[in-house]
């Protein structure tokens, strides 16, 4: 299958499309983004203005821009999917095999390269592994991710005073550290129930663990806004169904539903910008298959393909856009993956510019 060719063509009758509608109508362009190791699915992470992302594909590390391409950082964890990126797109978080031969949580930046994080004092190597990296604060000195501990996982967080040291975890059971604010205040991410298991939305601050949508709520945070003042993820709700959700400190744990309105569909939040967009996916996996949504405060949840077209990008019709995986912190740059009617898969990136409908 020539993936690269077909990408290309679509590129090519993309630029074709467009030459069709005004440069004032259009408010958002739409591009491919080519895995450049060949690998069917990736995980991207975004900047903070969306100029710089960090790429997983394959379990191999990439730094991309618009102007440069993908730079290839270095081999990682085949089995970790997991990215992060600084504010300042200068460090990578990720994990690879270090000097002792297990794989380590792990820093990429500019001027030093890979550093291993090494494990907190509890840690245990399992599977060959002491963690995973997932986040990193705009600056890069907070880090984040899961250690292992034996028999089960716990979130950490690094700084380059203190090292890396374990966040807790429930008795005989796990969390996990899966996003950090831009400033490093808030981390955010699950943290199970010791009795029966489920994940648990949960937030680090100032080193205290809080359960901040109930002790008893099935789900887990996936992101943060800059300063943690926004976060989301998904939870259980009143349907009894787990769906996206949107919290703050005011008006609480907002649950965004899904596209379709049955709630026996799934959604889930992945990333939020400082203004309240939020970017996921909702759908049914094994029935009516995903799909990337937008929602924002004012306007509620919203197809991704029909956002972007509103605001003039081209997108294919046969191209089904599954997911949106992360939104920069100026809410004007968003990355995700797609599948079109044949089951090819890859990636996706669009920019929205000055003027754009915001949903």
């Amino acid at each position: 299958m020539h993936r690269t060719r077909w990408t290309a063509k679509l590129a090519i009758v993309g630029v074709l499309l467009s030459l069709s509608i005004s440069t004032a109508a259009q408010k958002a362009h739409f591009a491919f983004l080519e895995n450049p190791n060949g690998a069917p699915y990736a995980s991207y992470a975004l900047s903070s203005n969306g100029s710089v992302m960090a790429v997983n594909s394959g379990g191999e590390y990439y730094l991309w821009t618009s102007a440069g391409g993908f730079v290839d950082l270095g081999p990682g964890d085949f089995l970790s999917t997991a990215v992060g990126i600084s504010g300042d797109g200068k460090t990578v978080m990720g994990s690879r095999v270090g000097p002792d031969g297990y794989v380590n949580p792990a820093l990429w930046n500019q001027a030093t390269g890979w550093i291993d994080l090494g494990h907190p004092s509890e840690g245990c190597v399992l599977d060959g592994s002491w963690g995973s990296g997932y986040d990193v604060s705009r600056d890069g000195t907070v880090a984040v991710g899961l250690a292992w501990y034996c028999p089960g996982a716990e979130g950490f967080q690094w700084t380059p005073q203190g090292g890396i040291v374990g966040l807790g975890h429930p008795p005989n059971s796990s969390s996990r550290a899966s996003a950090v604010s831009a400033d490093g205040s808030m981390i955010v991410g699950f943290y199970e129930d010791p009795t029966q298991g489920f994940r648990r939305p949960v937030r680090w601050v100032g080193g205290n663990t809080d359960l901040f949508a109930g002790d008893q709520t099935i789900g887990e945070a996936t992101g943060a806004s800059s300063t943690g003042s926004k976060i989301v993820g998904q939870a259980s709700d009143s349907t009894g169904f787990t769906h996206a959700f949107y919290y703050t400190h005011a008006g609480g744990l907002v649950s965004l539903g899904t596209l379709s309105g049955h709630a026996k569909d799934q959604s889930i939040a992945n990333a939020v910008a400082n203004n309240g967009m939020t970017v996921g996916w909702s759908g049914d996996f094994f029935s009516t298959g995903i799909q990337a949504f937008v929602w924002s405060p004012k306007s509620g949840m919203g197809s991704m393909r029909k956002f972007l077209e509103r605001n003039g990008a081209i997108i294919p019709s046969d191209l089904i856009l599954t997911t949106a995986l992360d939104i920069s912190a100026d809410g004007l740059t968003i990355v995700g993956q797609w599948q079109d009617t044949s089951f090819r898969v890859g990636g996706w990136i669009a920019r929205l510019r000055p003027g754009a409908v915001v949903p």
